[in-house]
């Protein structure tokens, strides 16, 4: 079940907008494109960092290539998804996770 999203403000009373951080995945970087599990039927955003440089997909069975778009190690961005897809992820160098947040 989707969270509000949540309106804060600043100390000028300015509307900040907020996400709030939902589900979260970690799935393994190697060197076969891997699978997140499905994302939830209401997100429309995801969080996602590596710790490793590798390349995403996205899609409801999605294959990641070494064309595909690439996420530097440490780089923290946000993603517009289809609810319900998955997220697949291959190495660029050496293996790790990807970390996977769904924004609420």
């Amino acid at each position: 079940m989707s969270t509000p999203t949540k309106m804060v403000t600043d100390h000028a009373g300015r509307p900040i907008p907020a996400l709030t951080p939902g589900d979260s995945q970690r799935v393994a970087v190697g060197s076969s494109s891997a699978q997140s599990t499905a994302l939830d039927s209401e997100t429309i955003i995801v969080r996602v960092v590596a710790d490793v440089d590798c390349y995403l997909a996205f899609g409801a069975n999605p294959t990641a290539t070494n064309t595909d778009l690439f996420l530097a190690a440490g780089d923290t961005e946000y993603f517009g998804v289809t609810p319900g897809s998955k997220i697949a992820v291959l190495r660029a160098v050496g293996d790790g996770y990807l970390n996977i947040v769904e924004m609420r």
